[in-house]
């Protein structure tokens, strides 16, 4: 299965660079307009966006829009990289990316999880029709929302995939620990998933 996966995310990478930076960034407005129809990116909400790097979905207009509407946005925070434990800490414009898309923060603010949240927008390199994400493997993501896999009412925050509409497969083939998505905002449109 890993060597599937391995050769899913090289493909959908692939096609993801096949977007030049005009369209990426023209695409990743369009999906921040989008944001506008989710109940919970509203004024005094507490969301976790992610800093963007490469190819993915550019995350800034998504973060000018939250600041003028308002909005308390916390970016992650790599605390044990051999545990692969990430928690989030609150975004202001000088924050430097640092490796991948975490950050090196150098700020009293204490990290929060990631149920602390009324919405956590995600990364993807590929999505499928059910929520199942396939991200760049190394389970940062995984790892910090492992408590809605034991869960069985309060689910905590709406999880939303930022993506290009050249992400979406057919199946991603997950495992027992991805972590399902709530939603995705493409720039086509928000798509919302049956829960299983």
């Amino acid at each position: 299965m890993s060597g599937f996966k391995s050769d899913l995310r090289k493909a959908l990478l692939r096609k993801r660079r096949t977007l030049g930076p005009a369209a990426r960034l023209l695409a990743s407005r369009r999906i921040a307009r989008r944001l506008k129809t989710l109940r919970r990116f509203k004024s005094g909400a507490r969301i976790a966006a992610y800093l963007s790097f490469g190819s993915e979905v550019d995350s800034r207009p998504v973060m000018e829009f939250a600041k003028r509407r308002g909005i308390s946005l916390h970016v992650p925070l790599v605390t044990d990289l051999r545990r692969r434990r990430m928690l989030f800490v609150p975004y202001h414009p000088g924050i430097n990316p640092g490796t991948r898309r975490t950050i090196g923060y150098r700020n009293r603010a204490r990290p929060v999880g990631a149920r602390w949240f009324q919405l956590i927008l995600i990364p993807v390199v590929g999505i499928d029709a059910h929520g199942h994400r396939l991200g760049m493997g190394a389970g940062f993501y995984d790892r910090a929302l492992d408590f809605r896999r034991r869960r069985m009412q309060w689910m905590g925050p709406q999880l939303v995939a930022l993506a290009f509409d050249c992400q979406r497969v057919e199946s991603v083939h997950p495992e027992a620990w991805d972590a399902r998505l709530d939603a995705v905002v493409t720039e086509s449109g928000l798509s919302g998933f049956e829960k299983e």
